[in-house]
């Protein structure tokens, strides 16, 4: 039996391609849950950053469990009304990106995600949170600042649903030979408490083991069960150091091994919080992001906050073991 009894399933109607298909799938989805004898709602989100406060209404009208049914983005707005409270979250891939549903091993299809979840297995865990231009949000896959944000902020939404995740690599092709790097000042609080003040020019925050997709080899030790951030830092502003890392990471050829922990242009620190401050005067300005969605120039700070979500996992030893890996591999990077 399914450890939630009524749901509310979240979907976004204007995201993405085959709009049409959208409400005969979330429909398909629905009547999975209800076979199992849960009481399934189906909502579409209102408007820009609405899932989060339907969600908080479904939550206080008594649903124990509430399913971000979309990409990303729509994870990353429905985890603003759930995180910090009791109800459980849960999600099933129909965006562009689903970087959270492919750590979670997740099926390739919403309606085998919606028979696979039935079987998973509530998890208390920790998330990232990130205050940016007076906002405080919460994150699950990865905040930063720095070209990988401006590469979000170039590549708008009508580009991703025509070109997908082709779009993001050709403007980061473009960005790599024309981007102007900018050292911004850093103080971070490490997991064991150390402060350290240092600069970089790209600072990404992670809490899953890696981006999925062709990225899938780069796996700087995070994990979604780690108590803590894994910040990862790149200092050299060569070009053809920018190239080495990138193809490192997307081919997996020469992984990230003890060369680099005498390497001063890349570092990884598993921390409790990092202050990123603007860069100096003159500097242009900046981008944020979290889970995918920009959200402002720097200054900003990313912390992590224990046992603020209760998230829907696998309940296999073998999800489980790969996690705690990943964890144990943050220790020899």
């Amino acid at each position: 039996m399914p450890v939630f009894h009524k749901a509310l399933l979240l979907f976004n109607p204007v995201s993405g391609a085959h709009l049409e298909a959208r409400a005969a799938t979330m429909r398909r989805i629905a009547a999975t849950f209800r076979s199992a004898g849960v009481e399934a709602v189906v909502e579409a989100t209102l408007a820009r950053d609405s899932a989060g406060r339907q969600a908080r209404a479904a939550i206080s009208a008594g649903c124990d469990a509430v399913f971000a049914c979309g990409g990303d983005g729509t994870v990353f707005e429905v985890l603003q009304g759930v995180a910090e409270s009791t109800a459980m979250m849960g999600v099933i891939p129909l965006g562009t990106g689903n970087v959270l549903a492919n750590d979670l091993g997740l099926a390739a299809t919403p309606e085998r995600t919606a028979a696979q979840i039935l079987g998973f297995v509530p998890q208390r865990i920790s998330l990232g949170r990130i205050l940016s231009a007076g906002r405080s949000r919460f994150f699950t896959v990865a905040a930063g600042v720095g070209v990988h944000a401006e590469l979000l902020y170039r590549a708008s939404a009508r580009l991703k649903q025509r070109g997908g995740y082709l779009a993001y690599y050709s403007h980061g092709v473009r960005l790599l030979f024309r981007h102007a790097f900018v050292p911004f000042p850093l103080e971070i609080t490490t997991s064991e408490g150390e402060s350290i003040q240092t600069t970089a020019l790209e600072l990404v925050a992670m809490r899953v083991r890696s981006f999925g997709g062709p990225l899938r080899h780069w796996r700087p030790g995070s994990s979604l069960l780690s108590p803590d951030l894994r910040l990862v830092l790149l200092r050299n502003p060569s070009r053809a150091h920018m190239l080495r890392y990138s193809l490192r990471a997307l081919t997996g050829i020469a992984p990230y091994d003890g060369l680099d922990k005498a390497d001063a242009d890349l570092s990884f620190v598993s921390a409790r919080s990092v202050r990123c401050s603007a860069p100096g005067v003159g500097a242009s300005q900046l981008r944020v992001q979290a889970d995918g969605e920009l959200l402002g120039p720097t200054p900003t700070e990313i912390s992590i906050i224990p046992n603020a979500l209760t998230l829907l996992i696998p309940a296999d030893a073998e999800w489980q073991q790969a996690s705690a890996v990943a964890r144990a591999a943050a220790d020899t990077l």
